[in-house]
């Protein structure tokens, strides 16, 4: 097996194979190298096992990090409008609950009507002495204005 001058060229086609290998290779899936191939390859290169391991560690965070980025900007930018809608509505979710749950309860809510109906009776029972009183005011202004000359 011919040894590529760089682990990316496994996944690449050869520009010095004939065209029968090119349909062939067309036809069938390349096989990934593994990661003993890489470092031995790395190896061959002259660099010694742990810098050989390195570099194939490093090649491979490089291809992962470009397979996740590449043609994923339309899906990134679904995703975070997805992910900003949603916390949105967590949000409307969070304040509906509490104020749901500030709601008083049976026993509040019969407190605040019994409280309120006690409040209108009195308004109610206080009133036509005031309506009385600023009648009265009223009537007197008239009739102060009236007798002016």
């Amino acid at each position: 097996m011919e040894q590529p001058s760089t682990p990316m060229a496994f996944s690449q086609s050869s520009s010095s194979s004939s065209p029968l290998q090119g349909k062939d290779a067309a036809s069938q899936k390349r096989k990934l190298p593994t990661p003993q191939e890489l470092i031995s390859h790395y190896e061959s290169q002259g660099l010694d096992p742990q810098e050989a391991s390195t570099k194939v560690i490093e090649d491979l965070q490089n291809a992962l990090y470009r397979v996740i980025s590449s043609g994923r900007g339309r899906k990134d930018k679904l995703m975070a409008d997805t992910l900003r809608k949603v916390d949105a509505a967590n949000s409307r979710l969070a304040i509906l609950d509490m104020k749901v749950d500030s709601k008083p309860g049976y026993g509040e809510a019969f407190a605040i009507g019994v409280a309120s109906g006690v409040t209108l009776q009195g308004i109610g029972s206080v009133m036509p002495h005031i309506l009385g009183g600023l009648g009265q005011i009223w009537g007197s202004v008239r009739s102060v204005t009236k007798s002016s000359p």
